[in-house]
């Protein structure tokens, strides 16, 4: 009996380590297969309330959500139409202004750099602030150079996204439509005295995500608009594509704010010193309104998790998984804490 017990986790251990392995050696077909679902998590949570809405109106289910989806639809025909153009536009002339940008600065830089040697201050100062201005500029020329480069990557990869959107959208209908069955299915797999607790952890889960997806999503949207009228106002180029740069990077939590400035300041930099105060007193002022009157409303006190902790989560993701791990740390965080809580809660009783 003993032995085999010992085979039994010996042949589970094996099977856990053959799985880790399958996913770490094909992990990007895996991703490819696997990013039309993850896209649909957000479609769903934006999608649903909606729907929910027409169907206390009496509309059939799928009715609903196919009429959600053509809203959407005629919205995103207006976008083509009246933003889509001149968001292009913006971002055309931004990636053909990069190259000269990046230039400029290797020049500021270098001049910086001529007149400290040139300077009567001793050598180890010199040694120490001619080091730390080179890792500045490296480090600046990194972030353009990434930067243009991921705006062709998307501009390259539009036509793979949109195909990803499209199938998204399929599983979102049937997520939404069925997700009754679904739940009762799979708890239906569950031994009967696991059910009301996993149940439970799901509507927190599904609570916490609505509440981040939903929230996060318009308080990137308001703040993306109030920095496009701010760059309007202070004359700054490219405001249309700034701004939505701006927008997008809020949804990451206490960093997104500075990432989102940063490239909104540097074009004003070539401008002028004044038109980049402009910029950075535009980016203060949107995010003191997003911080005490945005975000208050439509995101906190909906993931449950102290500042510190999500702070922590966000440097953990960034660390480990990049912009992406930013993204998600919060809501993993978030889910990580239900779970916790809950096992805590079982292995009490």
């Amino acid at each position: 009996m003993k032995l085999k017990k010992i085979l039994f986790y010996i042949l589970t251990a094996l099977i856990l380590l053959a799985i880790v392995l399958f996913l770490y050696t094909c992990r990007v077909k895996i991703s490819r297969i696997l990013s039309p679902f993850f896209l649909s998590v957000p479609l769903v949570y934006i999608v649903k309330p909606l729907a929910a809405r027409l169907e206390a109106r009496k509309v059939p289910a799928g009715l609903s959500i196919l009429a959600v989806y053509l809203i959407f639809l005629i919205l995103l025909a207006a976008a083509c139409v009246f933003f889509i153009p001149a968001l292009a536009d913006n971002v055309r002339e931004l990636m053909e202004t990069l190259p000269d940008l990046i230039s400029r600065y290797e020049k500021s830089f270098n001049a910086v750099l001529s007149d400290l040697k040139s300077s009567g201050w001793s050598g180890d100062v010199k040694k120490v602030l001619i080091k730390e201005i080179e890792n500045g500029s490296a480090l600046l020329q990194r972030y353009l150079a990434g930067f243009l480069e991921n705006g062709i990557n998307t501009v390259v990869s539009i036509a793979r996204i949109m195909i990803d959107i499209t199938i998204a959208m399929v599983i979102s209908y049937y997520v939404i439509k069925d997700s009754d069955k679904f739940r009762d299915y799979f708890i239906s797999l569950l031994p009967r005295r696991w059910r009301n607790g996993i149940a439970g952890i799901g509507r927190e889960i599904n609570q916490v995500l609505a509440g981040f997806i939903q929230g996060q999503l318009l308080a990137a949207m308001i703040v993306g608009v109030l920095e496009t009228i701010g760059l309007l106002l202070v004359n700054i180029k490219y405001p249309l594509a700034l701004g939505m740069i701006g927008g997008l990077a809020n949804i990451i939590p206490y960093f997104g704010p500075y990432i989102g400035a940063v490239p909104a300041v540097a074009f004003a930099l070539t401008i002028s010193p004044i038109k980049a105060v402009w910029t950075v007193a535009v980016f203060l002022i949107v995010q003191q309104i997003d911080n005490n009157f945005v975000s208050p409303k439509v995101i906190e006190g909906k993931l449950g998790l102290h500042p510190v902790a999500t702070i922590f989560a966000v440097m953990a993701g960034g660390e480990f998984f990049g912009i992406l791990g930013m993204l998600l740390a919060v809501p993993v965080m978030a889910i990580l804490r239900i779970i916790l809580n809950k096992a805590v809660e079982l292995i009490a009783q």
